[in-house]
């Protein structure tokens, strides 16, 4: 279906031939079109049914109408972070340059359905517009996001992997007040020699919800493997993240009965990220050598590297 008038009015408005800048004008697709100059931005629907994707039938919605819709409870927003989940789409398609995919989860009345959504940007006598498809339908998260999903999760702790964290410190935009903490459980092998592996096991589930549990907008957790973790702060001062290490060390010694009756500890590796030291292989380097300076101190040390 090609809503026409709409088309027309378009057309008529900002002199684009908006058809012409579809890759696919095919009936089957929803397309729309929205003014970048225009603040709240309003997607025009141009072709399609739009109750197919979930939404009301009509033909202009808002940006925060379409945020709205978005199932922040998924397997991707599990890996970016459910809080951030809707704003983190919103930034990407803010700042995206020439062309951009997106998959989107959104809310329908038979459930959640993924949209796999491509925009691209168009400059028109110095003013910017985007034209966008929805060019797949999903009845179930799409094998590329379950992929993504077991790359970027521990599968054991559900926190962020290595892979994760060398994607995160390869591409570090802001690095003004930023650490990185490199933190190995003291005596954690006593868990598994006197226990056994599952309550090893379920002694690192139980530190990952405690730092999900105690979620904060500039802190990152990874589990790089075994008994060691990696957080990324930022916005910190040096005293902040100082601060943080003691706490965190308290948590682990008092997190349950295991803990506090095996006497376990942890030792910490503080870097500050400069711009002489950035990058994964060398930031983790230099972590791991603060991390065993503590240790070679003694159960439940820190030890900064900030130059």
């Amino acid at each position: 279906m090609i809503i026409k008038h709409k088309i027309d009015y378009i057309k008529n408005t900002y002199g684009i031939n908006v058809i012409d800048q579809l890759i696919y004008c095919d009936p089957r697709r929803v397309s729309f079109f929205a003014d970048l100059q225009q603040t709240p931005y309003h997607f025009h629907v141009m072709t399609g049914d739009v109750t197919v994707v979930g939404l009301e039938p009509k033909d202009c919605f808002t940006s925060e109408e379409l945020l709205s819709k978005i199932e922040p409870n998924n397997l991707l927003a599990e890996v970016e972070g459910k809080n951030i989940f809707i704003e983190t789409i919103r930034r990407k398609f803010l700042n995206f340059e020439k062309e951009l995919y997106l998959y989107m989860p959104i809310k329908s009345s038979e459930g959640i359905i993924w949209l796999n959504i491509f925009y691209r940007k168009i400059e028109i006598s110095s003013k910017l517009y985007v034209i966008g498809e929805v060019i797949r339908i999903y009845d179930d998260t799409p094998p590329e996001i379950v992929y993504y999903q077991k790359t970027y999760q521990d599968p054991l702790t559900k926190l962020f992997t290595r892979e994760t964290l060398k994607m995160h410190m390869n591409n570090l935009t802001n690095i003004d007040n930023s650490y990185i903490m490199y933190l190995d459980i003291d005596r954690f092998k006593q868990i598994n020699d006197r226990l056994g592996h599952q309550v090893g096991d379920q002694f690192l589930i139980d530190i990952a919800n405690f730092f999900i549990s105690k979620w904060e907008h500039n802190v990152l957790y990874y589990r790089l493997g075994g008994d060691e973790f990696f957080l990324y702060c930022y916005d910190h001062t040096e005293q902040q993240i100082i601060e943080r290490a003691k706490k965190l060390i308290h948590d682990i010694e008092h997190l349950n009965e295991v803990s506090k009756s095996l006497n376990i500890s942890a030792s910490i590796g503080i870097v500050k990220i400069l711009e002489n030291n950035q990058g994964y292989h060398t930031l983790l380097n230099l972590g791991d050598e603060a991390m065993y300076q503590s240790k070679n101190q003694g159960s439940g040390n820190i030890t900064l590297v900030n130059k």
